[in-house]
Parts: structure tokens; C-alpha cells; sequence
């Protein structure tokens, strides 16, 4: 598919987790998204798995987070975003990480995933989005949890990795954003 074609016109949203048939749409998404990557992995441990019904959620109460999604022009959710807004339940906790949620505007990332075609200016365009929506709630850094193979991109989102852990032979990072900070950091020249 080309760019043009994945860029047709989107709906980003957040999500009425009060939705049933929506809140399985995103799971569903969020489930093709991981699905073939390693799922017997650290990933097992760290969400909520139902193959069976081919979805996918974090531990964290929908409650307590905001989930934003967009949609193609099929009404079929190609990228999603998942916050903790409250931090009563770590996710991150579950790769041994403590996230410093103390520090004022902090919040931990759940998820940040394509389901689909990638384009990077349309999930530039998205995490954009987000993070302003973000900053209208008072909140201005994420933490989140990755591997080492996404952190190349996390990093041009402007990641800065907090920690490095070892976990069963799987090497997990922890990662700070401020999401007040451009979005997205230009390679350099002749480089990553």
C-alpha cells in the first residue's frame, strides 16, 4: 500500500471505554499488532492475553487510563496509544521498573502501537495529537517500557532511556518523554 493510500483521511479519537464494541475493536487491533512478536516472550508476562478471542489489554483498569485510537476510513483501528493516568497499577512494574509517577505531570505510557501499513509521518502525526491532547490534562512526561529493536524510532519521538534491565535473556529499557518537546528529532547526517 502505498503512503498516499495509508494517509487517506483518518479519525483520531480517544476511546469510549465505556463501549464495549469499541473497547474489543482496540483490543482486537492491539492484539494483530503483537501477535507475532515473540508471544511467548516477556510480553506474556506484561499484558492480559486472549488468544482465543484474538484481544489484547493492559492490567491497568480502563478506568484509569485514556486510550486514543485512529481509524482508518473503514472504521478499523490502525494505531493506538494507551496512558495510566493514575499510576495505581505500574505495568511497567511488571519488568521490575518503578516508575518516578511523583514527578508533578508524569504518567506511564501503556502501549503505543501500529496495527497495519506504517507511515511515519501518519504515526508522527498521531503521537502528535496525543500528546497535545496529553497536555491539556496537566500532563507533560510519559514513561513507558520497550526492547531494544522499537528504540531506535522511540528515540526520534525524543525517548531518553531512564534504565536498562536484563529479564529471562531479554534485554527491556525504560523510557521518559516530554511530551512538551518536539515530537520528532531529525536524523543526523550520514547517521541514525
Amino acid at each position: 500500500m502505498s503512503a498516499r493510500a495509508e494517509e487517506a483521511p483518518a479519525q483520531w479519537r480517544i476511546l469510549d471505554t465505556e463501549d464495549a464494541a469499541a473497547v474489543a475493536e482496540y483490543e482486537r487491533a492491539f492484539h494483530r499488532a503483537f501477535r507475532d512478536i515473540r508471544p511467548d516472550g516477556l510480553l506474556r508476562r506484561l499484558w492480559q492475553w486472549d488468544d482465543a478471542g484474538a484481544r489484547l489489554a493492559s492490567p491497568v483498569p480502563y478506568a484509569e487510563q485514556r486510550v486514543y485510537v485512529e481509524e482508518d476510513t473503514a472504521g478499523q483501528v490502525r494505531r493506538g496509544m494507551a496512558v495510566n493516568l493514575t499510576g495505581r497499577i505500574q505495568q511497567a512494574g511488571r519488568f521490575g521498573f518503578t516508575l518516578p509517577l511523583h514527578e508533578p505531570g508524569s504518567a506511564e505510557i501503556l502501549v503505543f502501537f501500529i496495527d497495519g501499513a506504517w507511515s511515519f509521518a501518519g504515526t508522527v502525526g498521531f503521537w502528535a495529537r496525543c500528546a497535545a491532547d496529553l497536555q491539556t490534562l496537566g500532563l507533560v512526561i510519559g514513561y513507558g517500557t520497550t526492547a531494544p529493536r522499537p528504540l531506535p524510532i522511540y528515540r526520534r519521538f525524543g525517548a531518553e532511556v531512564v534504565e536498562r534491565r536484563e529479564l529471562e535473556g531479554e534485554t527491556r529499557f525504560l523510557l521518559r518523554f516530554d511530551f512538551r518537546r518536539s515530537w520528532f528529532v531529525p536524523r543526523r547526517e550520514g547517521g541514525a
